[in-house]
């Protein structure tokens, strides 16, 4: 009777472990991908990096956290890229502190720097798509922005990025994004 009641705790342990691992999974595969303005929470979870690939701009990197997609894996600079479902997203450009990668840490906003920085940042929101072109958004860009940073950690292929702006009429928007960046080569020079 002992070896039967030691069996069945063993099995009654071995359930609630294998409870537990699954509870840490679904934690890891809720987490949002959004930013808020004025208390309105705005879902992002696409995001894309395009990077130039001319041999001499290997540190600049726009990253487009976007609620569609942009169709082409090659960017010519066109407004006329993106799936026809897109209405909100955020684009940032960083002067990264690595020559060949968005490395890690934190890019103050600054305009006017070669330096290691987020040198422009895009929120929009109410994006009009038609026929893959961007007809109208509303949008919070340098007009509106007073200071800033994002925070870039990777981990692998996973990013998570935060980010924390002040602006004129909005307040203070905040967001963050957890995921792959799909790499998309910017041929627009």
């Amino acid at each position: 009777m002992k070896i039967l009641n030691l069996l069945l705790g063993i099995l009654i342990g071995l359930l609630i472990l294998a409870c537990s691992s699954d509870d840490n999974d679904d934690d890891q595969s809720q987490i949002e991908s959004d930013f808020t303005i004025s208390g309105t929470e705005y879902s992002i979870p696409n995001g894309f990096i395009l990077s130039a690939f001319d041999g001499t701009n290997n540190s600049k990197h726009a990253i487009y956290l976007i609620n569609g997609t942009i169709i082409n894996n090659e960017w010519y600079g066109e407004a006329c890229d993106f799936s026809n479902n897109l209405t909100q997203g955020v684009i940032f450009n960083v002067t990264s502190s690595s020559a060949t990668e968005l490395a890690n840490g934190t890019y103050n906003y600054e305009l006017n720097t070669t330096e290691p920085s987020l040198n422009e940042t895009n929120i929009a929101t109410n994006i009009v798509v038609e026929n893959n072109c961007i007809i109208s958004s509303n949008d919070i860009d340098e007009n509106q922005i007073i200071s800033g940073n994002l925070t870039v950690e990777r981990t692998n292929n996973i990013y998570t990025l935060n980010f924390t702006f002040v602006t004129n009429d909005f307040g203070t928007v905040n967001g963050s994004y957890v995921g792959a960046l799909q790499l998309t080569q910017d041929l627009s020079d």
